[in-house]
């Protein structure tokens, strides 16, 4: 169950950052690698950096624009996605492509099975931390492998 709320997270901030890359006003032309970001981008993506030269063109230019737009942002934002940018970069390959797939498809679905899906959402993280362990051990799956990441929503 943590798993699939954790995708769902993800797939909610690619989500929003995609819905709000279109409305960027002109496209950033993406580094070649971490040096070439500005001081200030190196800051706003810092927990990307020791996997930036491993990203390709198309999402190192996303990131650049979601740091375009990080100085606009409210604190309560710029929280949000330094947390949910730090919870990406420590997922292995595995977790981003499981994360990207379940995205594509939360897109493929109707409207109406989103907007239950996201309803699905909303009650989870309305609940106590207590109700939360609680239905994550009734329902968890076999443990992890040590030292590989957990997989928790991040919470707003």
């Amino acid at each position: 169950m943590r798993a699939v709320l954790a995708g769902l997270s993800i797939a909610l901030l690619v989500a929003s950052g995609m819905a709000e890359a279109g409305s960027a006003a002109a496209p950033i032309a993406p580094a070649r690698d971490w040096q070439q970001l500005s001081p200030s981008q190196r800051d706003i993506l810092a927990p990307l950096g020791e996997d930036w030269n491993q990203l390709d063109t198309e999402r190192r230019r996303k990131w650049i624009e979601l740091a375009a737009r990080y100085p606009s942002m409210t604190p309560d934002e710029q929280s949000r996605m330094r947390a949910r940018m730090s919870y990406w970069a420590s997922l292995s390959q595995q977790e981003r492509i499981e994360a990207r797939e379940r995205y594509k498809r939360l897109q493929a679905m109707p409207p109406d099975q989103r907007e239950a899906l996201r309803k699905q959402w909303e009650a989870y993280e309305s609940l106590s931390p207590e109700e939360r362990k609680r239905l994550g051990t009734s329902t968890r799956p076999a443990a992890k492998a040590p030292g590989a990441p957990a997989a928790t929503p991040v919470r707003k």
